[in-house]
């Protein structure tokens, strides 16, 4: 019984491994779904089967498979296109109605199976994730190279293993700045796209390469740097958070009411246009360049 009950949950795993490697964007073919699982394929298209009758819906695009990102398998969603909530009340109502009921008992165990698969799949899929952040972390830290094994590239829609230096994350830790060796240059790579992520016993070589993209702020990149602060309208805050998310590490909000941008920027045409096209709504409060420059600008103005 012990034994039986072991291979169950192997079962079990498996699937869970099975909707985690289906959930990225990348579709994969099913010989490298059966390698990843340790199986045979005849046992994968088992699987999908199972998945297909639990409401989850399988694609196929060029030889490979992923999930479709319908309704039913969003985050939020479990059932037959019904929110979290709404699954919840219906689950609740069946729970009320008498037992013995087949149909009541059919409709309550699919909708526990998928509810549970979802929350299980989702939380997989970002331990998945946060595994792989946590080993390219390691991998800067030691300043090894690391091999992304079967990394799929969207524009030529082929996987291929990479040897990269890893330089930095992206704000949102979505992808990672890094020098792939074979190209010889600075690419960035999205981390769901890795397939499997070895770290090289071998130390980076090419550290004097690894140059970071410049910072666009406000339209224009460049290397010079203007030190600026501007006191913000509730609303010049909000349209500069929305048309200029990358200034939003420099924007604050002191004592509830009071809006700021507080940074350098690489040069000043941009936030000067910005400043421009909502009159009385920005004060500079330091930067003497951009004043000047806001003056050169509001001279040329005729009515």
């Amino acid at each position: 019984m012990a034994q039986a009950g072991k291979i169950e949950q192997q079962k079990i795993l498996r699937v869970f491994k099975l909707i985690n490697l289906l959930q990225s964007n990348v579709g994969k073919p099913v010989h490298r779904l059966a390698e990843y699982l340790q199986t045979d394929e005849r046992t994968i298209y088992r699987y999908f089967k199972l998945l297909e009758a639990l409401g989850f819906e399988i694609v196929k695009e060029f030889s490979k498979y992923k999930l479709l990102s319908s309704p039913s398998i969003l985050p939020g969603s479990n059932y037959a296109g019904l929110s979290k909530e709404e699954t919840q009340w219906l689950e609740d109502q069946l729970q009320k109605a008498p037992g013995g009921n087949v149909l009541r008992d059919s409709v309550l165990k699919k909708l526990q199976s998928k509810s549970d698969l979802n929350q299980g799949s989702q939380e997989l899929f970002k331990a998945h994730l946060t595994k792989l952040v946590d080993e390219i972390s390691m991998a800067m830290q030691e300043k090894r190279q690391i091999w992304l094994k079967d990394y799929y590239s969207l524009s030529s829609d082929s996987t291929k293993d990479r040897l990269v230096e890893p330089v930095a994350f992206t704000s949102d830790y979505s992808a990672i700045h890094a020098y792939e060796v074979e190209s010889q240059s600075m690419k960035i790579y999205k981390i769901e796209r890795i397939g499997e992520l070895v770290v090289s016993a071998d130390r980076m070589e090419y550290e004097s390469k690894h140059e970071m993209p410049e910072t666009s702020l406000f339209g224009f990149s460049g290397k010079s740097k203007f030190l600026v602060k501007l006191k913000l309208t509730k609303k010049a805050y909000q349209l500069m958070q929305e048309e200029h998310p990358n200034a939003r590490p420099y924007m604050y909000i002191k004592n509830r009411n009071h809006y700021f941008f507080h940074g350098e920027v690489p040069q000043l045409p941009g936030i000067a246009r910005f400043i421009l096209g909502l009159p009385g709504e920005i004060k500079v409060e330091e930067g003497d360049a951009l004043k000047s420059y806001l003056a050169t600008q509001a001279e040329r103005f005729s009515f």
